[in-house]
């Protein structure tokens, strides 16, 4: 990963963060900082197609102007898996239940929706959030440093 991380504050890589957990699309100018995001297709299945594209098209005629942008996605959902399963491995210990149930949720067929449902019935689930945040903050980052403007 790039070294200047003071290039974007944190208050932007952290706002973008929330975005894309959100399933959001964003796009940053480089040179104004300024960020502005789109539905992803996770909004496919409930959003009125003529109000999505209204939408979106107001955002993407202002990033056309933009010199300098990049386009930042929500992470992959095999991404977003090996995020859950870092959690487990590293925040849990071995001797809390909590911890196989985990494993279980994710080895479900709604890997994502078991997994938050015993997450937010565990003492876990503020630290989950903060976890999760932070992941995503240095997904961001990679993909702000990694992509050609």
């Amino acid at each position: 990963m790039h070294s200047d991380s003071s290039k974007y504050p944190k208050e932007i890589i952290s706002a973008i963060a929330q975005e894309i957990d959100m399933g959001m699309i964003c796009f940053l100018n480089t040179e104004t900082l300024e960020f502005d995001s789109v539905l992803g297709q996770t909004y496919d299945a409930y959003w009125d197609e003529d109000a999505e594209n209204n939408f979106n098209k107001e955002v993407y005629d202002k990033v056309d102007g933009w010199k300098h942008s990049i386009r930042i996605e929500p992470p992959q959902s095999w991404q977003s898996f090996k995020i859950m399963e870092d959690f487990i491995e590293t925040c849990i210990s071995d001797d809390d239940p909590v911890k196989k149930r985990l494993w279980d949720a994710i080895s479900r067929r709604k890997p994502f929706q078991s997994f938050k449902y015993v997450i937010d019935n565990s003492q876990y689930r503020q630290h989950w959030f903060d976890f999760k945040q932070s992941r995503l903050e240095k997904f961001v980052l990679e993909q702000l440093y990694n992509s050609p403007e």
